[in-house]
This record gives C-alpha cells, structure tokens and sequence, in this order.
C-alpha cells in the first residue's frame, strides 16, 4: 500500500494533476453503489449504505459519515471531536480534508496500474523507493 500524499508534495506531474481534479465520489473509498460504482481508490475502507447516508471506518477507528450535503470525520469513537465540512467537490480536496485532520490515506492497486510511482510519490522519496525495488529484485548492484 502506497501512502497519499498531497499534490503539492509530488513532483507536479500535469497528468497526476488532471487525475486529482476528477470529481470525488464515496465509492472512491468502498463499493457503496454495486454495479453503478466505481474504480475503489482509496484502501481500508470499509462502506455501509444507511438509507440516507453513507458510513465508511477504517482500521485506525476513523469514522466518516456523508450526508447528502456535508460529511463528518471522526477520529475515535470516544471523546472525539467531529469536524463537518462539504463534500470534496475533487479527489484532491478530499485528500487535502484528510491530510488537514491527519487521517492517512493509502492508494489501491488502482494507482499502480494506471501512473507511474514518480507521478504520484512524495518528491523526496521517489529514489528510495526504486532503491527499494531494486533491493526486492535483488538487483542493488545496478545502483553502482
């Protein structure tokens, strides 16, 4: 799993950028819709339909509640302050909420087959990880 990391900390890839301005939709987090939904972008999140509502949570006891007009975040189920804001209108303001209220996000595998790591990893990170990869590959020598 690849962490999300804001736009402005990536390399600035225009392709990335475009992808980023997509309108954000709750399947993007779990298959809420059935067969109307979309590509899932976003791993360890598990959805719920409320009739009215949606309710997704993670493994880190995040809670996020969207109404037909404003979402909630809630950090733990005990005493946890809940923040209400609008929907993210794009993939990147929903990023951009997440990284304000500390919430990490991961990518799915989704990301992987359709940009390259350089386009979508942290600036300062992207030689480690092909340093990493070449590790795995047991290819390091290829380094000198």
């Amino acid at each position: 799993m690849r962490k999300v990391i804001p736009y402005i900390e990536t390399v600035g890839c225009e392709r990335f950028k475009n992808f980023l301005s997509v309108p954000f939709t709750i399947d993007m987090l779990f298959p809420v819709f059935n067969e109307k939904s979309c590509d899932r972008l976003f791993d360890g999140w598990r959805g719920k339909d409320m009739v009215n509502w949606h309710k997704f949570t993670n493994d880190d006891k995040i809670i996020l509640e969207f109404y037909p007009t404003y979402y909630t975040v809630r950090k733990d189920i005990k005493d946890s302050i809940t923040y209400m804001m609008s929907i993210p209108e794009t993939i990147d303001d929903f990023i951009n909420d997440m990284n304000r209220f500390g919430v990490q996000l991961y990518w799915s595998e989704w990301i992987d087959l359709n940009f390259e790591p350089k386009e979508y990893l942290e600036s300062d990170g992207i030689r480690q990880y092909f340093v990493d990869l070449l590790g795995k590959m047991k290819k390091s020598h290829e380094l000198l």
